[in-house]
């Protein structure tokens, strides 16, 4: 068996202002093509099929998508496992679930080639001599639980932790010494490399799991998703998280992506797992310190402005382009930018003016009401709550 092993594809997503659609469809037509040219078998999508922002008409448009990128790869009995991952939306992924079964069967101890499965609930199963422990991210509704016993989320994670340890245990146990077997799951393993490296995960933060506790030596292969950051885990050359499909935070934007190619035969693992590339997203950040002479050059800063994803950090200074004129500009050179994040000048204030303004300003005010209000019966309130207002605005 041929498996290509990809995972966190998070369809209809958006990052800021930018709707993530077009990328993620390139990338997902890019591995429908490795699939053929490497005459897969599987393609495992390990979690986070969806966005956690994904809507139901923006799903539905996904589904079309891949029913019409993947008909060759399912008409020559190519299938698709995937399990569900955390921000795949409990309730709007089982309505997918429910449509699926008008067409194929619900999945059981042997799969059926030429069809895609996506699991919310653990399960052990064949497909084509090949055993597959499929272990979505763990939930209190996946995995059997009441949601209202638990003191605290550090407590909700252990116990959702032994009840994965658990199920892998009593899996594994039944599982058929002469067949080769494939973990596919959600799941975060400690010592996993995070694209956010001073990211420190709690219990409180995750359901974290013991590498020993899993006895992923009983298995061939463990295909993992839910990190983003593509690796192996030291010292386990078997066990590999693909990584996303795409860079899908700035965290990511020196990352390359791909997706990873393996094959089993009768004995396990033929060969090492073989990574394959996909393009990725190009993403930049910019800082504009002197909006005047930064503004002219923009586009000079950032290869492939057009394609790029941009997120910028201004300065607005007074006596310079105005913020509107900087919005504008941005807007022009980098037509992807997620969000313009507005700096206070070195020169400015607390409150982003230059430095000294303060009384000058607060004096025009003043002066100017003085004036408009001098025939105004409310003259001596409005006046008071201006003063509190240019007191607490000014800091002082």
């Amino acid at each position: 068996m041929r498996l290509i092993h990809t995972a966190d594809w998070h369809l209809c997503d958006r990052l800021g202002r930018v709707n993530r659609t077009p990328d993620l469809r390139a990338r997902v037509e890019r591995v429908a093509a490795l699939c053929a040219e490497h005459a897969a078998d599987v393609l495992v999508v390990a979690g986070d099929l969806f966005s956690e922002q994904a809507q139901l008409d923006d799903m539905t448009a996904a589904l079309e998508h891949l029913n019409r990128e993947f008909a060759a790869f399912f008409a020559r009995g190519g299938t698709i496992l995937a399990v569900t991952g955390n921000h795949d939306r409990e309730s709007r992924i089982e309505l997918v679930r429910q449509g699926m079964r008008l067409a194929t069967p619900a999945a059981g101890k042997e799969l059926q080639p030429g069809r895609a499965y996506l699991l919310n609930r653990p399960l052990a199963t064949t497909l084509g001599g090949v055993q597959f422990l499929l272990v979505p991210y763990p939930t209190t509704v996946r995995y059997g639980l009441p949601t209202d016993q638990f003191v605290s989320k550090d407590d909700e994670n252990r116990t959702l932790n032994t009840r994965v340890v658990d199920w892998l245990k009593g899996a594994t146990d039944s599982l058929d010494p002469k067949l080769p077997t494939v973990l596919v799951g959600h799941l975060h393993l400690a010592g996993a490399g995070m694209s956010h490296t001073l990211f420190k995960v709690t219990e409180r933060d995750d359901v974290i799991f013991d590498t020993g506790h899993l006895e992923l030596n009983r298995v061939q292969y463990v295909a993992l998703g839910h990190i983003h950051k593509p690796q192996a885990l030291p010292g386990l050359p078997h066990v590999r998280y693909s990584g996303s499909l795409d860079r899908m935070a700035f965290d990511e934007r020196d990352e390359e992506k791909g997706v990873v190619l393996v094959e089993l035969g009768a004995g396990g693992l033929v060969g090492e797992p073989t990574v394959l590339p996909l393009p990725a997203t190009p993403m930049h950040r910019v800082v504009i310190a002197d909006p005047a002479a930064e503004l002219p050059q923009l586009k000079e800063l950032v290869p492939e402005p057009a394609a790029a994803l941009v997120h910028v950090t201004a300065t607005y200074v007074p006596g310079g382009p105005t913020r509107d004129e900087i919005i504008r500009a941005v807007r022009a050179a980098f037509p992807r930018h997620t969000e313009i994040v507005w700096a206070k000048s070195a020169a400015a204030g607390a409150t982003g003016r230059p430095a000294g303004a303060h009384a000058d300003y607060r004096a025009e005010v003043r002066a100017h009401l003085d004036r408009e209000l001098a025939t105004d019966p409310d003259r001596a309130a409005l006046l008071d709550l201006t003063e509190t207002f240019l007191t607490t605005e000014a800091g002082t």
